[in-house]
């Protein structure tokens, strides 16, 4: 049960691909092996950008593209139980894998403040989720988050976020500290939407002009520099 108000608490919500980490293509290759497994088309994802979109919404996408329709719920199931059986062995493969830099320091860091509570809010379906932290070495700096499984869009993904550290932190985050921290512009006007504050890194390929539309609260070159990030969350 949520207990009465924090003001003091901090909730940081990470996204994980291009913020966190980059798995260096293994999410491609076992969507397009499991697609292939269920519907026998192969090479589904052709020319898709990732960027900023959900897993659910990227089997949407594919679904409309490779058989002219949405998938049933039945169909939606395998398919995401055997994309994340493949993808569970094609990340411990992948040679591409990296940490995006500094992630492991400010982590770290963070996790040892106790005004700091980790969360996730990515567009990942749970169980890859937490195989690319594992993965990475930094799956044990987060107890809960918001996933693809909980939703299509990346708000409500936040909201589950929040409700669920809510719960585990056992008190409610004032929406004046709770941070989106991504990598697309898509997470911060997910964040703005939701009411919540941003920091955009620029780790995956995005400038600042990307984020002009919607600017976010703050954006840094990347989460190298923890005194700067800290100065964020003032």
């Amino acid at each position: 049960m949520v207990k009465s108000r924090s003001m003091e608490k901090t909730l940081l919500l990470f996204d994980i691909d291009g913020t966190l980490l980059l798995t260096g293509g293994a999410g491609k290759v076992a969507f397009e092996e499991a697609f292939e497994e269920v519907f026998e088309i192969p090479n589904a994802w052709k020319a898709l950008d990732p960027h900023g979109k959900t897993d659910p919404a990227i089997f949407d996408e594919v679904a409309q593209r490779e058989l002219g329709r949405l998938l049933t719920p039945g169909e939606f199931d395998l398919l995401m139980e055997r994309y994340e059986e493949i993808f569970e062995g094609r990340i411990l493969e992948s040679p591409r894998f990296e940490l995006m830099p500094g992630v492991i320091e400010i982590l770290e860091h963070l996790s040892r403040d106790p005004k700091f509570f980790l969360s996730l809010a990515t567009g990942n379906f749970e169980g890859a989720g937490w195989m690319k932290l594992k993965r990475g070495g930094i799956d044990h700096y987060f107890r809960t988050g918001g996933f693809g499984n909980d939703a299509r869009e990346r708000v409500k993904i936040l909201q589950a976020a929040v409700t669920y550290s809510e719960e585990l932190a056992g008190h409610r985050f004032d929406k004046n500290r709770i941070f989106v921290i991504g990598d697309t512009e898509y997470d911060i006007a997910a964040a703005q939407k939701a009411g919540l504050r941003s920091i955009a890194v620029l780790t995956n390929g995005r400038t600042r002009k990307h984020f002009k539309p919607n600017p976010p609260d703050h954006i840094l070159d990347d989460l190298t520099d923890i005194s700067a990030f800290l100065t964020c969350l003032q």
